[in-house]
């Protein structure tokens, strides 16, 4: 009975044993097909203990290197230990494997990129979990954690709840990378210099290939704007709003005044594209001959709340659906069709001859945080005693700050500016300023980086007007608690057919539209009390 009982014993012993080292020794799922190994690379407990690399490959293999790996900045490969999958997703090789650079789309890992030869994989690299290894975690409002590329602030200790500049918002992937710019709206220069830092608030990898300074002299009571097509204006007089209304009432208390006092809606209760109009009164132009009009504008969280959950969607195939984007399977213009739903902030002035609204073009930019700068030229102005603007605009995604009417005096060239020193938290980088002149590389900035970029300006004492100029992309890092909101029939029907994706989406963002602000500049990172780099 004693030896009976002992062998029961000793075999559930086995047992145990043998199931602890399964559970232990994830290393046992890479003989998996592919989409187990998705599966628990992308498991909570994997995505703190079991560093691994994904490069998606070019050709569309995939190959998985776990434990660890060496980065050969000689040779431009990676190598290390893993397994080989073709594009039907079928194993193909297990052992030693080495990635050329040049052959990956992106790169997928769990651990942190920090090492100066870890930059190639870093320029094209999904960061998955990091956010609960590096402890920056937002849970509340998921889908409004902080994020929006680059930052630029003149003052980087002013502007909590703004930045002067947000570059690039729309590349989110090194395909569809861009250049941008934004008028800084700044006060009278004094001097030859200027100072402008750049700032890596969120979880995301900011490659950027330039920055630049777009200036252009100005005189007493003259303003230079510049247009959705980047096109630049000298201006004179400001003719301010008499009346300004909206669906709520008189708004003209808001609009009036460049002052950050912005006027927004919610949105719509059973469809998210639904436009709403306000109307605007000029009293008293003196001048209605080349008028323009002058706007401050941003948008509220929703075009972020659609990013971040089209993201979620994707699960632990984000990897998989990136390598796909630059491939070109998924062009800018398919993944911009959401957006394009809602349409611009149409510009419409009344002529009263024929007593119609005439249509004369309209602004978009995409991000929540720098408001936009612009102006937009204005034809047939009917009556010098009160011009009349209707603006037509998607209720609940625009926060409107200012708009006024100027005088176009002439179209105007600035001079271009590249920075003569770039600082790193206070330290002069000369391999920053390398990297940011040389139109082949790229100026990597993690989260909480702050880049300090200091230009000489052509005349000393001469006041300018300036734009910033910057171009790049930026990756998202896949938030641990995004993966369970893993749909991608979602994301089909988010980029396939974009309006019925929205009307259906309505309840689920109106349950969340009025804490996302708050939540949004609470998780925002702050670079002079974090480091990526931090141990």
């Amino acid at each position: 009975m004693k030896k009976r009982l002992m062998k029961l014993f000793l075999g559930a012993a086995a047992i145990l044993l043998v199931a602890i080292i399964v559970q232990a020794c994830k290393a046992y799922y890479f003989r998996s097909d592919y989409t187990d190994v998705n599966k628990l690379l992308h498991e909570s407990n994997n995505l703190k203990t079991k560093p691994f690399l994904k490069a998606h490959l070019i050709n569309g293999d995939v190959i998985i290197l776990y434990d660890k790996w060496q980065v050969d900045t000689v040779k431009n490969c990676v190598t290390g230990n893993g397994v080989q999958y073709d594009f039907n997703r079928q194993k193909k090789f297990e052992g030693n494997v080495t990635i050329v650079f040049e052959s990956v789309a992106i790169y997928e890992t769990n651990t942190k990129l920090e090492n100066p030869e870890a930059a190639r994989i870093a320029t094209l690299g999904l960061l998955a979990g990091v956010d609960v290894v590096i402890g920056v975690i937002c849970l509340t409002v998921p889908k409004a954690c902080f994020g929006s590329c680059p930052t630029f602030y003149i003052n980087e200790h002013d502007n909590f709840h703004y930045s002067d500049a947000e570059g690039f918002s729309n590349a989110i992937a090194p395909s569809l990378e861009y250049g941008d710019i934004d008028a800084l709206n700044n006060t009278r220069v004094t001097g030859n210099t200027f100072s402008i830092t750049m700032k890596n608030e969120a979880l995301e990898t900011h490659c950027v290939n330039d920055v630049k300074l777009f200036a252009y002299p100005r005189n007493t009571n003259e303003r230079i704007y510049h247009t959705r097509q980047d096109d630049f204006y000298i201006c004179e007089n400001t003719y301010k709003i008499t009346k300004a209304i909206g669906e709520e009432g008189d708004i003209t208390a808001l609009l009036r005044n460049d002052d950050k006092q912005e006027r927004f809606s919610l949105a719509d209760d059973k469809n998210l594209v639904t436009r709403e109009e306000v109307y605007l009164t000029y009293d008293n132009v003196e001048n209605i001959s080349d008028l323009g009009l002058v706007a401050s504008f941003r948008q509220t969280m929703l075009t972020t709340y659609l990013i971040y959950s089209a993201i979620g969607y994707m699960g632990d195939q984000v990897g998989d659906i990136f390598a796909e984007i630059e491939r070109g399977k998924y062009k800018g213009d398919k993944l911009s069709s959401v957006y394009k739903e809602f349409g611009d902030i149409d510009v419409y002035v009344w002529n009263d001859k024929q007593r119609i609204w005439e249509i004369q073009g309209g602004w978009y930019e995409t991000g929540p945080i720098a408001l936009n700068h612009q102006m937009l030229p204005i034809k047939n102005i009917s009556s010098a005693k009160s011009v009349k603007v209707k603006l037509v605009l998607n209720k609940g995604l625009w926060r409107l700050d200012y708009l006024a009417l100027t005088n176009i005096k002439k179209k105007v060239t600035p001079v271009e500016l590249s920075p003569d020193q770039i600082l790193n938290k206070g330290k002069l980088d000369a391999h920053a300023l390398s990297s940011i002149k040389d139109p082949g590389k790229y100026l990597i900035s993690m989260p909480g980086s702050l880049y300090t970029f200091n230009f000489t300006l052509p005349e000393k004492d001469q006041d300018y007007e300036l734009f910033l100029y910057s171009k790049g992309y930026y990756l998202e890092w896949m938030r641990a608690h995004w993966l369970k909101d893993k749909d991608l029939l979602a994301l089909r029907q988010l980029i396939e057919n974009p309006k019925k994706y929205l009307e259906k989406e309505t309840k689920s963002y109106k349950k969340y539209e009025t804490q996302m602000e708050q939540e949004f500049w609470n998780s925002r990172i702050d670079p002079q009390i974090f480091s990526y780099n931090e141990k």
